[in-house]
């Protein structure tokens, strides 16, 4: 009887093990794709079910294309000081702090100046004149923003908050922590080319995810394949959305400075980070500054950082020491 219970034992644990198989999840959430892979023994749509209803209830809170998320609520508020929930008070910590840090190249505020140029849910397809940016110039800041026990005062009730380009990173380090949570413990999760990963593959290998870079008509190719080792990258790119006005081309990156589209010669910049939120203001502070300032800054900061920059010979890599050191430690795995 002892043996025959052991016999069912093992082929028990045998199945189970043999159940757990690399599953693919695909989506659409925040105007864009999202994809994940874990190992699971339940097919691809019992997860999806799950994966869907937790990121409706995070656009509940970070959509401004919602009319009633918390975001379109602050937004709408005609009182300089608005209660947060702890989840966008969250973020709105980590938003001022790296906006502080990257010395205002990094601005939940400058929405404004995006839907000026024509490249937000606001826009006009027009050229602003120099009057209507430097209006605008005014009234943006997350200088003009303080967080004090969940509630965001407001220099000027008028001052809204966009978090595209941190929200997206943000939603993959919060899915990430709700399979966690699920029990799932090697997995990759992207939202829209934002990523961050746990453990490893079943054969023990790395994942690893491409970095693209222009090819020769304005499409992309891979340029880089980078190991990702519970770590998270975000990239910030140029040379993909952009609008022409007369003979003009305007990319849809904003200089905070300067509240107009950037027009040094770097294509994107791709950064590593523990958490992905951090990666993807990281991404988008080193793109608004422009390539030396951009390399300077984060070698002095420690950022994990890839560049790409336009020259007349083509596309030139510039890689922060950590960039490179890591990379060379992760290579050969």
């Amino acid at each position: 009887m002892k043996s025959i219970l052991l016999i069912l034992l093992f082929i028990f644990i045998s199945c189970d093990r043999g159940e757990k198989k690399l599953v693919e999840i695909n989506g659409n959430t925040m105007g864009t794709y999202y994809r994940v892979k874990l190992y699971s023994d339940k097919p691809a749509r019992a997860h999806k079910k799950d994966i869907d209803k937790f990121l409706k209830l995070f656009n509940n809170v970070f959509s401004t294309y919602i009319p009633d998320s918390e975001i379109s609520k602050i937004n709408k508020s005609k009182f300089n000081k608005v209660k947060m929930s702890d989840t966008m008070s969250k973020l709105m910590t980590v938003s001022l702090d790296i906006g502080r840090k990257s010395r205002g190249y990094f601005d939940v505020t400058v929405a404004p100046l995006v839907n000026l140029w024509g490249f937000g849910l606001e826009g006009e397809r027009k050229k602003p004149s120099d009057e209507e940016i430097s209006k605008q110039l005014q009234i943006i800041g997350t200088h003009k923003l303080r967080i004090k026990d969940n509630w965001l005062e407001k220099d000027n009730k008028n001052l809204t908050i966009d978090m595209s380009a941190i929200a997206k990173g943000f939603g993959v380090d919060e899915l990430v922590k709700f399979l966690e949570y699920e029990g799932y413990k090697n997995l990759l999760v992207e939202i829209g080319g934002e990523v961050r990963t746990r453990g490893k593959k079943s054969d023990g290998s790395l994942w690893r995810i491409g970095i693209e870079g222009p090819n020769e008509s304005l499409g992309s190719k891979i340029v880089k394949v980078v190991p990702l080792v519970n770590m998270a990258m975000a990239t910030s790119g140029s040379y993909r959305n952009y609008i022409k006005y007369g003979d003009d081309v305007f990319t849809h990156t904003i200089d905070p400075k300067t509240g107009r589209p950037i027009t040094h010669k770097t294509l994107s910049v791709s950064v590593l980070h523990d958490y992905c939120a951090d990666a993807d203001a990281w991404a988008t502070a080193l793109m608004s500054m422009g390539e030396e300032q951009a390399l300077k800054f984060a070698e002095e900061n420690d950022l994990l950082a890839y560049i790409q920059v336009k020259t007349e010979q083509g596309v030139k890599i510039l890689v922060t020491k950590s960039f490179e050191k890591y990379i060379n430690k992760h290579t050969k795995n």
